[in-house]
């Protein structure tokens, strides 16, 4: 079930099985024409990434345009894609991954995105690969190494995978997520460097080099674990996302970020097939789009605007610390989500294997 969001001021309404949600007005009485302006769902991903996404992009727009913005959070893949599939669409727009912008895509359940209602000014700092005939590019989180500055000196830190692979040149424990999102990749790139070439790969090579790291390496159940390994010491270097190390940055931890052979994670808003409010979906995405209204969200949640001429209006400090980063960008690279979407049971398969050996 879906899980309305309740917003100081807003109106819970009742939920169906798999309904939505919380009004999310502007202040002040409505002209008449704001009162036929419409309604817009937005179904997004919840948390403190939800509620700055609700302070800086949903109630603006409900306010500038009299549309009346409901909100939810709480969904899956399997969920949402029956919603479509049953002809019973509630949300009008929806923050989904990239492998799941493909798969639904793909099955032929999204709305085409009308770019001609898109502004040229948004527009302009999309990188092509970005844009999408059925989403829209929102934000992007990246894998990243990080390093306990305490423990291994900056000038000393490994720059490569195959630098952190390398335990007698860099001694010293190592720390990842385990069964969720075993680090094939890092373990290719730490076996060939070209991230250009790095998709397809072999994965029972990858699985091999990861065991390879032996009691070098801590596996945890979760990112936040992994972080406090890394704050705490107990891990030199980590396999982590980047919002994970910007709160530690702000705190005054001792990590680093290596921004060297970092991939990247894109999350859009697509537009559900049969969407009730599909016009003011469209509205929504030409209101949001702004680069510096992408701008708005990136230091409250440590994720990038994909658009990089939001980077104009994001404080350097807080930019270094981002994914997209002009500084960076070129470090990294993102996911291929087909080869992964297809590889993911075989995935899961090799991690089973090699957690029994």
């Amino acid at each position: 079930m879906l899980q309305a969001r309740q917003i100081p001021g807003g109106v819970r309404l009742g939920l169906a099985a798999i309904s939505l949600s919380v009004a999310l007005v502007g202040g002040g009485a409505a002209s008449a024409q704001d009162r036929n302006a419409g309604e817009l769902v937005v179904l997004s991903l919840g948390g403190s990434y939800q509620d700055a996404q609700s302070k800086e992009w949903f109630k603006p727009f409900a306010e500038k345009s009299g549309v009346k913005v409901s909100e939810a959070s709480g969904y899956n893949f399997a969920k949402l894609k029956v919603m479509i599939e049953s002809g019973n669409v509630e949300a009008d727009v929806v923050d989904i991954s990239a492998d799941t912008m493909t798969a639904l895509a793909d099955a032929g359940l999204l709305e085409k995105i009308d770019w001609s209602k898109i502004p040229a000014e948004c527009q302009a700092g999309i990188p092509a690969d970005m844009k999408k005939d059925y989403a829209f590019p929102i934000i992007q989180w990246a894998m990243v190494m990080a390093y306990n500055t305490s423990k291994v000196p900056q000038d000393k830190a490994p720059k490569t995978w195959a630098d952190f692979w390398n335990v007698t040149a860099f001694p010293g424990k190592r720390a990842s997520i385990g069964a969720t999102r075993p680090p094939v990749e890092q373990a290719t790139l730490a076996i060939n460097g070209d991230l250009a070439k790095l998709y397809p790969f072999d994965l029972n090579a990858a699985f091999d080099k990861i065991k390879s790291l032996g009691s070098a390496i801590i596996f945890a159940d979760g990112y936040a674990q992994v972080a406090q390994y890394l704050a705490d010491g107990e891990a030199d270097m980590a396999i982590i996302p980047n919002g994970r190390v910007g709160p530690l940055v702000a705190a005054g931890r001792p990590v680093a970020i290596n921004w060297n052979q970092h991939l990247t994670f894109p999350n859009f808003f697509a537009i559900p097939k049969g969407a009730p409010h599909k016009d003011n979906a469209m509205k929504f995405l030409g209101y949001v789009c702004q680069p510096e209204v992408l701008a708005k969200i990136a230091a409250p949640t440590n994720y990038g605007p994909i658009n990089v001429d939001a980077y104009k209006f994001i404080p350097a400090d807080v930019a270094r610390l981002l994914p997209g980063n002009p500084e960076t960008v070129a470090l990294g690279r993102p996911i291929d989500t087909v080869f992964l979407s297809k590889a993911r049971p075989d995935i899961a398969k090799g991690w089973a294997r090699m957690a029994v050996r």
